[in-house]
């Protein structure tokens, strides 16, 4: 079974969201208030505290309206340009031929490179450009060949176009940075992961937490044991994208299908890592262990991941029991374990 145990109502001690509201404040990082409505998000303390407020959501509206005037505006300007060069060559006579000829060329160059985002090569080349041109007509000024005023809009023209990209430009990355915000706050409140369906690591600190306060009171043992696999790096260079995915599904339900159903199996990040939450002591958790070593080590279970190729997963596996000494920290208690990881 896939998610074994995992859809039965969860027992005492785990977290309850209701109706959008949700609290854990004994482990001082967890605190999820009516999100709809836009009150305070503050997500489990992990490597830094995660903020988003009803002042982020109104940010990211300015921000989004921001970029689309800066797009609006920079296609304006970008027309414009185009409009002053249609203009100058449609009102100058053939003695101008080479000189819009030459201009079209290089005002095309620019554009190209402010188009694929190369600002600064545009605007160094636009520069170039509106110097050498105006250099040309004082020169032609000061000899009194200057007969064609309207030629002159090319000197606007270059200008026009690097202001009107580096505007649009602006406006996609303000764009794409709201994306990311909205992305990065989508996947903090992600309680699952989206490859094995089991819950996540946000939802195991959460739930050792509660654990722990029900193992205290009712004088109870808990376990953390953590499996995962020993050569990932190696694994993902010979097996493709696709192929590693299989291996971590199997292993998902491999894992799920061993441990009982008061146990809770996570996972615990995208590399095929599982941790495990024992309602009992270490001698208990050693007898779960075994049960693990001997599904794990079957070749059996990797047979047909890889077309043409017979692989093996080696595993690696800690398991600590709570004690007081851990302070009630749930981070704490996951790192103590992945100092006792060893071959399984």
């Amino acid at each position: 079974m896939f998610k074994k145990g995992m859809d039965k109502e969860r027992s005492i001690g785990n977290t309850v969201i209701e109706n959008g509201e949700q609290m854990v404040s004994e482990l001082g990082a967890v605190e999820l208030k009516d999100v709809r409505s836009g009150n305070r998000l503050r997500g489990i303390k992990k490597d830094k505290n995660i903020d988003i407020s009803a002042d982020d959501s109104d940010n990211g509206k300015k921000k989004k309206y921001t970029g689309k005037a800066l797009y609006d505006m920079g296609t304006v300007f970008v027309f414009c340009a185009f409009i002053t060069a249609s203009i100058v060559m449609a009102n100058c006579g053939n003695e101008l031929y080479k000189e819009n000829l030459t201009m079209v060329g290089v005002t095309f160059v620019v554009a190209v490179l402010a188009a694929f985002r190369v600002i600064n090569g545009a605007m160094v080349l636009a520069a170039l450009q509106t110097v050498i041109f105006i250099g040309i007509k004082i020169s032609s000024l000061s000899s009194g060949g200057l007969d064609n005023k309207v030629s002159l809009g090319w000197i606007l023209v270059p200008g026009l176009l690097v202001f009107g990209y580096s505007l649009i430009d602006k406006s996609k990355k303000e764009i794409e940075r709201s994306y990311e915000v909205m992305n990065e706050q989508i996947n903090e409140l992600i309680m699952t992961d989206p490859v094995t369906g089991l819950y996540n690591l946000r939802s195991m600190y959460m739930d050792i937490q509660t654990q722990i306060s029900y193992a205290e009171r009712n004088n109870k043992h808990i376990c953390l044991m953590i499996i995962k696999p020993k050569y990932v790096e190696e694994l993902k260079t010979v097996l493709k994208k696709d192929e590693f995915r299989e291996v971590v599904i199997r292993l998902s339900k491999t894992v799920c299908d061993t441990i009982r159903l008061e146990d809770r199996v996570y996972s615990i990040d995208s590399e095929g890592s599982f941790g495990v939450i024992l309602t009992c002591d270490l001698s208990g958790a050693a007898l779960v262990e075994e049960r693990l070593a001997e599904k794990l080590k079957d070749d059996k279970l990797y047979s047909g991941v890889s077309q043409g190729n017979e692989i093996r997963v080696e595993m690696l596996l800690g398991c600590v029991q709570y004690d007081e000494q851990l302070k009630r920290d749930a981070i704490l208690f996951k790192k103590s374990v992945e100092s006792v990881l060893r071959d399984l």
